[in-house]
């Protein structure tokens, strides 16, 4: 079973979100911690920019 569309999404930005905490609690501070953090906010950046999934299959039909 798959989630689908907004539920997918906060799913992976809470996931990021995790990253990101468990990153700046276990990452010495200093460029590799920034580093990290704007790789992250990258992933999250882009998640947010995806649009809704097609509702059309493959084969040109409406699902």
């Amino acid at each position: 079973m798959r989630p689908a569309g907004m539920k997918r999404k906060g799913i992976a930005l809470a996931l990021l979100a995790g990253l990101a905490c468990m990153a700046w609690f276990t990452v010495d501070p200093g460029r590799v911690r920034w580093l990290v953090m704007v790789l992250l906010g990258g992933f999250a950046v882009r998640v947010l920019l995806t649009g809704p999934p097609s509702r059309y299959d493959e084969e040109g039909q409406v699902k």
